[in-house]
Order: C-alpha cells, then structure tokens, then sequence
C-alpha cells in the first residue's frame, strides 16, 4: 500500500484539460485532480482552493465531460467538503458549511456512470455553485487520533469524532483522502455513523479501505445540525 500514483503530478489524466467555465468562479480554483479507471468503474477526486477574500458557503463543483467528437457524455456535481462550519449571521441560528480563504476541500466520486471511457474523452470543463453570506465560525466538530490501519482489502482510517455543539448531531461522516506529496487526492475512504451524537459525545470510527495510501490524507468530518 501507499507510494502515490503520479507522485509529483497535481492533474490526472496528464494532458486532459480541465478549464472554468465561469471566470469569476466564486473565487474557487481546481488545483489537483484525478480521474482513473477503478475497481468497479471511473473514479473521481479533486482538491478546491478558496482564492477568494470571503468564505465560500455551501460549496459544490459540478463537472462535464467533453468526448473527443466535441460531444457531452455525462456531468457530474458533488459538494466541497472542508470539515468548516459557520453560523448564519441573521438571527436564525442557522449553521452551514463553507470553504475559508486560502483553504483547501476535497471532493469525489467512485460511481462514475459506466458510458465514460477516460481513454475517449477530448477535455472536462467545470463550474463552482457557491454563495457569499454573512456568517460566523463555529467550533463545532472535531476529529482526533486518527490512526491508519492495515486491513485484507486495503488500508483504513481509524479515529474519533467529537461534537462540541450543545445540540445533538445527526448523520455524521468521515471523509478521507489519500493524497500525493503535491496534495493531490488519490481516493476516498468514508465512514458513517449508526446513530446520533448527543452533545459533548464522542463517535469511534474506522472507515472503508483504499489501495493506495498516498503519502498524506486530509480528514474531513460532516454532520448535520437542526435548526
């Protein structure tokens, strides 16, 4: 396990462009990408900068993959994970995530749909959905001891969750990514938590494998808060 595919390349495909479609962009920069064939089909990760003077809230990329006849085969969008949570600044006690300037989200996908071939596409390009808002940090979560651990599959991410909030947390999750010694994401482990976490309780995770440890991993937890 471990050494990193393309160790020192920051976009995978090499040579398969990747352009904004939009030029403001939210203040949002795709800096390391891949897109490789998997066990079970194409797999996607990428890594998101905020270069913008704000944070970028509720945050999410959406993709569209461009065959070499010119021609749309698929699209694809998920949300920017950054583990960073902020309270709405309007009275209604609202709590969302958002990317902080200079920082870095990860994203990805391992269910691809089928009808991609990597080897067939021409170039991708991408769009930032993202909103600017008055808002303040919350120390709401943390992940702590994380360890990694060999399993028959593969290696696996171990830990533990913590909700600093007064307020129970529901549908917590742990996202990890591998990632090369450029930090770009090599795949994703995740982990999900059975049940609610009461205020000031803790979660013991282990998540799924991956085959390839990288030589780093970025650790984002999410939960869900109510109103």
């Amino acid at each position: 396990m471990g050494g990193g595919r393309g160790e020192g390349l920051r976009f995978v495909p090499e040579g398969l462009s990747n352009t904004e479609m939009d030029e403001e962009g939210a203040g949002l920069t795709l800096v390391a990408f891949t897109l490789a064939q998997g066990a079970t089909g194409p797999e996607l990760y990428a890594a998101v900068r905020n270069d913008g003077e704000t944070p970028s809230c509720d945050a999410g990329v959406m993709f569209y993959f461009i065959d070499k006849a010119d021609q749309l085969v698929t699209t694809w969008g998920g949300s920017l994970l950054s583990g960073r949570l902020y309270r709405v600044n309007d009275g209604s006690g609202a709590i969302i995530p958002c990317i902080a300037p200079g920082e870095i989200a990860m994203t990805g996908s391992t269910d691809l749909p089928d009808e991609l071939v990597i080897e067939e596409l021409g170039y991708l390009t991408h769009r930032f959905p993202a909103f600017a808002v008055d808002i303040v940090p919350v120390d709401a979560i943390a992940v702590s001891e994380v360890q990694i651990v060999s399993r028959a599959a593969g290696g696996a991410y171990t830990g533990t969750l913590e909700n600093r909030l007064d307020a129970a947390v529901s549908d917590a999750k742990v996202t990890v990514f591998p990632v090369n010694r450029v930090g770009r994401p090599l795949g994703m482990a995740t982990s999900s938590a059975a049940a609610d976490i009461p205020p000031g309780g803790t979660w013991t995770f282990e998540t799924t494998t991956v085959d390839d440890l990288g030589v780093d991993y970025v650790v984002v937890p999410t939960v869900s808060i109510p109103p």
